[in-house]
């Protein structure tokens, strides 16, 4: 049986004894990953639920596709500026996961920069994915980058959030290749399918406590069972 998740790279004993992960999804879009890993959870694959889903647009389609499922969700005005929280949205996001009891942060295509209060709360607990193999081509258009530079392969990749942009310690990578007539659109469409498999399989990784992070490295480890 399994014996509950830890948060190894912390270098604690386990924050608390669970069966489940509690995870909390945010999300601007249409939520194909957040869809990926809820049908991953559903399958059995590994001891996690989602606690919550939250967004900062009112209309977006990862908050009807959570609301088909049961799931809370929630809508967050993120306030005046164009690619951040402002102060007073990022407490009502902090007190939401806090209330859920959530243990990790799982950012699926949240297209807002995290910063201050709520990676100071969730220190540690805050991934997200992006369509690179990073460090190549950080930030916005990501596959308009690649293209630019000719590159042959590109991929996805999950990595722990920090107060850079896309510069956490990467957990987890997969490849994809650039096809001559590749256009930002079809190549994110392809990476976008290496992202539903590997994003799960980072999220199963953690909740099975095998995810140790040391500095900007992180290692995979086996749990015996109890």
């Amino acid at each position: 049986m399994f014996c509950g998740y830890y948060f190894a790279w912390l270098n604690l004993t386990p924050m608390r004894q669970a069966n489940k992960l509690r995870l909390g999804i945010l999300g601007s879009g249409c939520g194909t990953n957040f869809l990926a890993i809820n049908s991953a959870i559903e399958k059995g694959g590994f001891p996690a639920e989602i606690s919550i889903v939250i967004s900062d647009i009112e209309s977006s389609a990862i908050l009807s596709h959570a609301r088909q499922l049961s799931i809370d969700s929630q809508f967050i005005n993120p306030g005046s500026y164009r690619t951040k929280l402002d102060e007073a949205a990022e407490a009502k996001y902090v007190s939401l996961l806090r209330e859920a009891g959530v243990d990790l942060v799982v950012l699926a295509g949240f297209m807002r920069i995290l910063k201050g209060g709520l990676l100071s709360s969730f220190e540690g607990r805050v991934i997200n994915i992006h369509p690179s193999l990073l460090p190549s081509f950080p930030g916005l258009d990501a596959c308009q980058q690649a293209l630019d530079h000719g590159v042959k392969v590109t991929g996805a990749t999950v990595h722990f959030v920090d107060q850079g942009v896309d510069s956490g310690a990467i957990i987890m990578q997969d490849t994809c290749r650039v096809l001559d007539d590749d256009t930002p659109v079809t190549l994110l469409d392809r990476i976008h399918e290496v992202e539903h498999k590997i994003y799960p399989a980072a999220i199963a990784a953690i909740a099975k406590g095998e995810v140790v992070k040391n500095g900007r490295k992180t290692s995979r480890v086996t749990r015996s069972e109890c």
